[in-house]
């Protein structure tokens, strides 16, 4: 394969990688013993300490909620940033704050785990052996040669580290406080903040129309 043909092929590969979600659902459950209904209206909460990702996590489902018709209440316009600062508040506190915002559930989002993982990157195809001779075309000419050895020379591959950001979804019926729906997500690499939680927002809502809690 020529260099341009494998310029080609690697640039169209990148755009398919690209094109491919980073966030995926792992594994969910949800309780068989209650009976299918959805929510009009969900209290979110992240349980992260990152304000800026906190704020973007609850900003971004609120809007795709509200978007089905589902009536939000963000934990951050609830809770004031220095609400935790005391230590951890009591049980029935916390429930009856949440409570009076009349919300039908409780959807929690929690960080539980960033992964470090290093791999290595290979560069270009490599080049033949030295031969200078007649047999191999590309010593004829400058730009032949350089179009043949630079995949070697200046794509020697490189060693990339990959960070895997675990996420646990939990979705309360807020009445009796009891877990209806669980699910953990892995998202890979994420850019920034905003970018992170539109995709995870992405998928976690499929999963929560599948399942028939939201519409």
């Amino acid at each position: 394969m020529k260099l341009p043909q494998i310029v080609t092929a690697a640039t169209l590969l990148l755009c398919l990688a690209s094109c491919r979600p980073t966030t995926e659902v792992t594994a969910s459950w949800r309780d068989s013993d209650r009976s299918m209904e959805s929510y009009n209206s969900i209290f979110l909460a992240a349980i992260v300490d990152d304000l800026s990702l906190r704020q973007n996590l609850e900003g971004e489902f609120a809007n795709r909620l509200e978007g089905r018709n589902v009536t939000t209440t963000k934990s951050i316009d609830t809770f004031k940033p220095t609400f935790f600062d005391e230590g951890q508040p009591e049980r029935d506190q916390l429930v009856k704050i949440i409570q009076e915002t009349e919300c039908e559930s409780i959807l929690t989002i929690t960080l539980i785990d960033i992964d470090e993982e290093e791999r290595f990157v290979p560069g270009g195809a490599g080049g033949r052996m030295y031969h200078p001779g007649g047999t191999f075309r590309h010593y004829g000419s400058f730009p032949g040669y350089f179009d043949h050895w630079y995949g070697t020379a200046w794509n020697q591959g490189y060693y990339q580290t990959d960070r895997n950001y675990f996420i646990e979804t939990n979705l309360y019926d807020a009445s009796s406080l009891e877990l209806v729906w669980s699910a953990q997500s892995k998202t890979l690499n994420p850019t920034s903040d905003a970018g992170f939680a539109r995709e995870y927002v992405d998928a976690i809502k499929v999963q929560l129309r599948e399942e028939g809690l939201v519409r």
